[in-house]
C-alpha cells in the first residue's frame, strides 16, 4: 500500500475522465497494468480505470482485474494475460466489440445481444472467434489456443476454414491451425465451467445495477476517482506532518 501511495505523489497518476465510458477495469487485484493508444509507457493501475479502443490490459504473476461494459458483459482477466482492446463501441442499435488476446487465460461472459446488430470478436494467435451471446474461457500458450463453450455458440475461424463450436464442448488450434473438436470439456476446462457459473451470479448482479441506472459505470468511475484524490491528500497531510517534526 505503501508503495501505492508513494507513486501517486511522485508521478501525480490523476487522469481526467471523459463520462460516456462503454467499458471500464471495474475491478482488480495484484499488479494490473493499462498501455493507453498512442503512448509507449504502460502505467500501473492504481484504480478502476476507462478503457479506450487501442487500450492494452495486462496482468502480472497473481494479478487478476475484471472488465464491465455498458451492456453487462463481463470479461475475467487471469494472471500474466494480455488483450487489447480493438474496438468498443456500443449504441442503442448496435454494439461492436473485438479484442485480440496476446497471451494467457480470459473468460468472456457477453451480455445477451439487446442492440439490433450486434459483432462480437475475439483472436488469438491461431484463430478468430465469431461470438453469438456467448460464454467461454480462452486459454493461449505459445503452441495453441485452447477454447471451452459453457453456453451460447462460437463459430471458430482458423487455417481458411469454420468451425461451430456449441456448449459443453472444446476446441484446439494448434500451431497448424487445424481446429480439432473435443466433444467433451477437459478437466480444466470442466473447472472453468464451475468457476463460470459462480461468476455469473456475479455478472448477473452487475446488470441489474447497470439496467437501474443509466451512466452507472461513469458514476462508479467519478465515486473512484474521489476516492483515490482523497487517499492522496491524505498522505500528503501526514507527509507534511512528518515533515515538520
Amino acid at each position: 500500500m505503501k508503495r501505492v501511495l508513494t507513486a501517486l505523489i511522485l508521478t501525480g497518476f490523476l487522469t481526467g475522465l471523459s463520462w460516456g465510458e462503454t467499458a471500464c477495469v471495474y475491478e482488480y487485484s495484484g499488479e494490473v497494468f493499462l498501455l493507453e493508444p498512442g503512448s509507449a509507457v504502460w502505467q500501473t493501475l492504481v484504480k478502476p480505470t476507462p478503457l479506450k479502443e487501442g487500450s492494452r490490459v495486462k496482468t502480472g504473476p497473481k494479478g487478476f482485474c475484471k472488465i464491465l461494459a455498458g451492456d453487462g458483459t463481463l470479461i475475467d482477466i487471469d494472471e500474466n494475460s494480455e488483450t487489447v482492446v480493438e474496438t468498443l463501441k456500443l449504441e442503442k442499435a448496435s454494439r461492436d466489440y473485438s479484442f485480440n488476446l496476446i497471451k494467457g487465460k480470459i473468460m468472456w461472459l457477453f451480455a445477451k445481444a439487446k442492440a439490433r446488430l450486434s459483432k462480437l470478436v475475439v483472436k488469438t494467435p491461431r484463430a478468430v472467434c465469431a461470438v453469438r451471446g456467448t460464454s467461454f474461457t480462452i486459454l493461449v500458450s505459445s503452441d495453441t489456443s485452447e477454447i471451452g463453450l459453457f453456453e451460447g455458440a462460437l463459430d471458430i475461424k482458423a487455417g481458411g476454414k469454420e468451425t461451430a463450436l456449441t456448449p459443453g464442448k472444446e476446441a484446439l488450434v494448434g500451431s497448424d491451425t487445424e481446429v480439432k473438436v473435443n466433444e467433451q470439456l477437459s478437466r480444466f476446462m470442466r473447472a472453468e465451467q464451475r468457476r463460470y457459473l459462480k461468476l455469473q451470479k456475479y455478472a448477473d448482479t452487475l446488470r441489474k445495477k447497470l439496467a437501474a441506472r443509466e451512466g452507472y459505470i461513469d458514476d462508479f468511475l467519478k465515486v473512484q476517482d474521489k476516492k483515490l484524490k482523497a487517499r492522496e491528500e491524505r498522505l500528503k497531510n501526514r507527509l507534511e506532518k512528518r515533515g515538520k517534526k
